[in-house]
């Protein structure tokens, strides 16, 4: 199945959602109010009542619907969208969030201004306005034990222990992207996944995500897997998202969340 491209589309937009209707209306008006690219909109139900897909649906007709028929992963609902398209670029984004002005476009200029360049992420910003963690180091030894060990839960994003690491520059000592501030744009090892923009050819080349990755750790090996293939990942400080969601942050995961969490 391949689903139908609007002429001259440059991007297919790939949505999903996920039982919670309450972030989606946000980020479709915010992605008519701030992109001037030509695009489309693929949104995958992931879960859902059937009266708040319907309503969803009779509020924007114009976009494309997949709903699935049980519950698939973060992984899957994106290859999916991807597998099944044909325009040049993707963008993989969260329900749960706010495009701020051109954050779309300024992406995909660099994309196309920088041709080595396989994928993209932005300056991800909690509501308050400050930053979010929005890249990440690749894994090593030290850092899969500190975190499988659950002493990682000392420094989650809101922690004042992170804020005082992030700030004495300790992070940028250790080289950990993730304990860093005042990110620049240019080339990076991960991306957060909340908002990626990726070439086609990337995806034809490399393929998805690994769909056997349930949650929290996707864009790890994907990322790593296009910079094995030749092209770069890069962060985009100019584009600006709002990401309302903290939940990996703040929450106290259980069962098989653990077992992810851990991977990632």
């Amino acid at each position: 199945m391949v689903l139908p491209m609007r002429q001259n589309n440059d991007l297919t937009i790939s949505i999903i959602v996920h039982d919670d209707f309450s972030h989606i209306y946000n980020a479709l008006d915010s992605l008519a109010e701030t992109t001037q690219t030509a695009y489309r909109v693929v949104i995958v139900i992931n879960a859902g009542a059937s009266e708040d897909v319907a309503r969803l649906q009779q509020t924007y007709p114009q976009h494309t619907y997949i709903i699935n028929a049980s519950p698939q992963g973060f992984a899957s609902n994106h290859n999916q969208v991807m597998a099944y398209t044909d325009t040049p670029f993707f963008a993989l984004l969260n329900d749960d969030i706010r495009l701020h002005m051109s954050a779309l476009d300024k992406m995909l200029g660099y994309l196309r201004d920088n041709p080595s360049v396989g994928l993209v992420g932005p300056r991800l910003l909690y509501e308050d306005g400050t930053q979010q963690v929005s890249v990440y180091s690749d894994p090593s030894l030290l850092r899969m034990l500190f975190k499988i060990s659950g002493l990682g839960r000392l420094v989650h994003q809101k922690s004042r222990l992170r804020r005082y690491v992030v700030r004495s520059g300790l992070g940028r000592l250790l080289g950990v992207a993730s304990l860093c501030q005042d990110m620049v744009t240019g080339s990076v090892d991960v991306v957060k996944g909340a908002v990626m923009v990726v070439r086609r050819d990337v995806y034809d080349a490399v393929g998805g995500m690994d769909e056997t990755t349930r949650a929290y750790g996707e864009e790890v090996d994907w990322h790593l897997r296009i910079r094995q293939a030749g092209w770069q990942v890069a962060y985009v400080d100019e584009a600006q998202v709002t990401h309302y969601g903290t939940e990996q942050a703040l929450s106290e995961l259980c069962g098989w969340q653990i077992v992810e969490d851990r991977r990632a």
